[in-house]
């Protein structure tokens, strides 16, 4: 079934069309349809009629096909083999495109890079304001997600037990969101974002009552566990 489709009935095919028009406050060159029951009409007068039946959904907009052409004219002059699969999300005004290849760890690049470049790049291609580019390949958006979760409430959990800040190293708007999300769960803890970009980064905390009795982060024992982490900054 298509994403955000309504059905809408009438007594004829027509007429259900008109009813979804209305509802979406679309006009027919907008949408696309699909006709699930034509109706018939009963000669029983005694009998009540069939309804017609249509599903009614939103076109894709350009900006879809834009970006799976312009991203398989990029792949293809790297030489990478891929097959693309796009998405539009309409709750969330975003494309999702995801990458099928052999090659995901050099689309991935070193901590995302790469990935977040070629994505940065097909944004600029498409050139909308309102419609947001989501690229992935070999789900790396999930597992980077995932393992920042992790990160984050690991982090939240050393706070609590030594009454002490810590500040992560600088990440970009995406991952700080990630962390702050994160770290919600934990009511006694608040997170907070410091600094200017690129070096901006988290600082999760103890909430405002308990301010009096944390004491700064310092290195030394106990921190071996996150030194080698790139988003934990031992220096706080």
């Amino acid at each position: 079934m298509q994403v955000d489709a309504i059905e809408k009935e009438g007594e004829t095919v027509d007429e259900a069309l008109r009813y979804a028009l209305d509802e979406l406050n679309k006009e027919l060159h907008e949408v696309e349809y699909e006709v699930l029951d034509e109706g018939a009409q009963n000669d029983d007068p005694d009998s009540d009629n069939r309804p017609a039946m249509v599903r009614v959904w939103l076109k894709n907009p350009e900006e879809l096909e834009l970006a799976t052409t312009s991203l398989k004219e990029i792949l293809d002059a790297l030489e990478i083999s891929s097959a693309l699969e796009a998405t539009f999300q309409r709750k969330e005004n975003t494309i999702y495109v995801r990458i099928n290849s052999d090659d995901a760890g050099i689309l991935i690049g070193r901590q995302g890079q790469t990935l977040d470049a070629l994505q940065y790049l097909l944004q600029l291609v498409v050139n909308a304001k309102d419609v947001n580019i989501v690229l992935d390949v070999a789900d790396y958006r999930d597992r980077h997600r995932q393992h920042l979760v992790t990160v984050a409430e690991k982090i939240a959990e050393r706070v609590l037990r030594r009454r002490r800040r810590i500040t992560l190293k600088p990440m970009d708007a995406r991952d700080r969101k990630i962390i702050h999300e994160a770290v919600k769960p934990f009511p006694e803890l608040s997170s907070s974002s410091v600094g200017v970009e690129p070096n901006r980064r988290v600082v999760i905390s103890l909430k405002r009552a308990d301010a009096s009795n944390e004491r700064p982060a310092r290195g030394g024992r106990g921190f071996s566990r996150y030194s080698r982490n790139r988003y934990y900054n031992s220096n706080n």
